[in-house]
C-alpha cells in the first residue's frame, strides 16, 4: 500500500516532465513501414510449379489478371462517361484503385518489374512483396512483418461492394472457393 502511494505521483511527475520536454505535445507515432511492390512476374519463379499448386497460372486465367484491361474496353468508358469522370476509366483513380494493384504506391516503391497491366494481381491480395518474397515460404511469421498479408472478407469487400458500378452480390465464401490456389503440399499437411 505505501509503495503505491508514491507511485501513481511518480508515474505522473515523469510523464509531465516528458511532455514538457517534448514542447507540450505528445510524441508522434513512428511512420507506418512501407514496402515495395516487385509485380507479379515476380512471384511466378515460384509459385509457377505444378507440384506447389501452380498459382500464378491459375490467377491468368482468373478475371483479377484482366481487371486492368477491362478499363480499356468500350462498357468501362460507357459507364466512366455515366458516372461524370473527366477521364478515361483506365485512368480515373476512382476505376483504377480496384483494377490495379499498388494504384496509389509512391513511384519510389514500385519495383522495376511491376506493371499496372498486370491487373489485380498477387500483391493486391497478398501484401507488397518486395521484402517478404525470399523468406514467405520459410517462415511466415517473419513475412508477416514484412508486408504479407492474408486475405479476407473485409479486404474483398474493399472493392467488391455497392460502391462499385457493375456489383453483383458478393459471397465471399463461394467467390473466395473459386479463386482458391493452395499449396498442395502445405493442404496435404493440415
Amino acid at each position: 500500500m505505501r509503495r503505491s502511494m508514491w507511485l501513481a505521483p511518480a508515474v505522473a511527475a515523469l510523464a509531465a516532465a516528458w511532455i514538457i520536454q517534448a514542447g507540450g505535445q505528445e510524441k508522434p507515432a513512428p511512420p507506418k513501414q512501407e514496402f515495395g511492390y516487385v509485380g507479379s512476374k515476380a512471384c511466378m519463379m515460384c509459385h509457377k510449379n505444378p507440384e506447389r499448386g501452380d498459382q500464378y497460372n491459375k490467377w491468368l486465367k482468373d478475371p483479377h489478371a484482366k481487371a486492368y484491361q477491362t478499363l480499356a474496353g468500350e462498357q468501362a468508358q460507357k459507364i466512366a462517361t455515366e458516372k461524370g469522370l473527366k477521364t478515361p476509366a483506365n485512368e480515373a483513380p476512382e476505376c483504377v484503385r480496384c483494377h490495379v494493384t499498388a494504384w496509389n504506391a509512391k513511384p519510389e516503391l514500385l519495383g522495376k518489374d511491376y506493371a499496372k497491366s498486370e491487373g489485380v494481381g498477387c500483391e493486391s491480395c497478398h501484401g507488397p512483396a518486395a521484402q517478404y518474397r525470399m523468406v514467405h515460404q520459410k517462415d511466415a511469421a517473419k513475412a508477416m512483418t514484412l508486408g504479407m498479408i492474408h486475405p479476407d472478407e473485409e479486404l474483398c469487400r474493399g472493392c467488391h461492394n455497392e460502391q462499385s458500378p457493375t456489383y453483383k452480390p458478393f459471397d465471399y465464401a463461394k467467390f473466395s472457393a473459386v479463386i482458391a490456389h493452395p499449396d498442395p503440399k502445405k493442404a496435404a499437411k493440415k
